[in-house]
């Protein structure tokens, strides 16, 4: 029985492998512009308090409210995928196993591929918090205003995607934290939306 779970777990690890060096490979100039924006933190903030702006102005009070609400769902999100999960799963990012992956340095602002693998860090990849985070924010959002939800989720997975192109996170990581966020967002949007709709 262990030795059929641990070949299970070595048939989706190598899947997972094969996936993100396929994906990270998948080059376009018009990606390798766009994507290293979509994992900018700043950009993420900006996008959902341009949203969040809306609600508070609509609103008012309540508004507020549903704004602050969000933004302690996504609180617990990071929370549980950076304090609890990641430190417990301890999976190594792809680049400090591999070596041609292909990464972008922001200080320098250039594409290079990997000549080898950069080491064992603390900076654990599984789940991603990028797309947990993004994940439960589009959740709510796409609740709050859902005639323009195809853009929340839209942005949720250029923003998930761009974490397998930066080579930072395997498909599985991206997923697994797509899970986590969703889950986060559809308990958090009940009390928003119940605020809002008073």
């Amino acid at each position: 029985m262990v030795a059929i779970h641990e070949e299970i777990i070595k048939i989706l690890s190598n899947l997972d492998k094969d996936l993100f060096f396929w994906l990270n490979h998948k080059r376009h100039p018009a990606l390798d512009f766009l994507m290293p924006y979509m994992s900018l933190e700043k950009l993420i903030y900006a996008f959902f308090l341009f949203f969040g702006a809306i609600i508070v102005y609509q609103f008012r009070w309540r508004g507020l409210l549903a704004a602050l609400l969000t933004w302690l769902a996504v609180l617990a999100t990071d929370f549980t995928c950076g304090e609890v999960l990641k430190p417990s799963f301890q999976r190594q990012r792809p680049l400090a196993v591999y070596s041609d992956v292909y990464v972008y340095n922001y200080g320098q602002k250039k594409w290079h591929i990997t000549k080898e693998p950069k080491g064992r860090s603390k900076s654990y990849s599984l789940p991603s918090c990028h797309a947990a985070n993004v994940t439960c924010a589009a959740t709510i959002m796409a609740a709050i205003f859902p005639r323009i939800s195809w853009l929340f989720w839209l942005f949720a997975l250029a923003v998930a995607y761009s974490r397998i192109y930066l080579g930072v996170h395997y498909p599985f990581d991206v997923v697994f934290g797509f899970f986590i966020g969703y889950l986060f967002g559809a308990v958090g949007k009940i009390p928003v939306l119940r605020l809002l709709r008073e």
